[in-house]
């Protein structure tokens, strides 16, 4: 029964969500043309455009945030390759004080080792923390590009903006865009040594998926 309302669950969203996204399109469409139709027909402005709309923004914010993850990743640009790292005594199950992590490699194997751990695996739910803090940081990055480019076109688009204020906004949420992606790189480090971590404290019965990477 659990797996049924799992199961229907994803099938609501697939349907409820993208019908959410489809009403703010048509609206946003009629909007910019000066045009009435279907929607305020079927009275649906009032009831369903405020929540579709940010529906839609929540949608595009994950979206993008998707490819800027993508991008991060592929050009490694949320630190080095490879990164040297102590443990103090009597941490480390195996006994070892020094270690290196290649975070983009543990990073490759993410879903495929989240997919094999059970649920005593994470009991406290560390690892599971470590991933949302880090696609907390990575989707604001694309909130705060939207806040600059959102003030640059209000800035070029209309003669009466407050200039002073908008640069003002401007400094701002470049503040806050380089304090996020600086956030960004800390999570993605502290989300690679939880799946290093993982690899570790895994059952040793249960085969390494890669061989371990040691010190020279």
């Amino acid at each position: 029964m659990v797996a049924f309302l799992g199961i229907s669950l994803w099938i609501a969203l697939a349907t409820v969500v993208p019908g959410l996204v489809t009403i703010a399109a048509i609206y946003g469409a009629q909007a910019a043309t000066g045009t009435t139709g279907l929607l305020v027909q079927l009275n649906l402005i009032g009831e369903w455009i405020p929540g579709s709309i940010a529906v839609t923004i929540m949608i595009l914010t994950q979206s993008l945030g998707i490819l800027l993850e993508r991008l991060l990743i592929d050009r490694k640009w949320l630190g080095p390759e490879v990164r040297v790292k102590t443990i103090p005594p009597d941490i480390d199950p195996r006994g070892e004080l020094k270690f290196k992590l290649q975070p983009y490699l543990e990073y490759q194997g993410l879903y495929l080792l989240i997919a094999q751990l059970k649920n005593d695996d994470d009991a406290h739910g560390h690892l599971q923390r470590a991933l949302a803090q880090f696609f907390l940081s990575n989707n604001t990055l694309v909130s705060f590009s939207a806040g600059i480019a959102a003030t640059l076109l209000a800035l070029w688009l209309n003669g009466d903006a407050d200039l002073t204020g908008g640069l003002v906004y401007l400094g701002v949420m470049a503040a806050c865009l380089l304090v996020s992606f600086q956030v960004a790189m800390i999570r993605f480090e502290v989300m690679t040594k939880a799946l290093w971590a993982a690899h570790r404290c895994r059952p040793a019965t249960m085969p390494m998926s890669r061989p371990l990477v040691e010190l020279e």
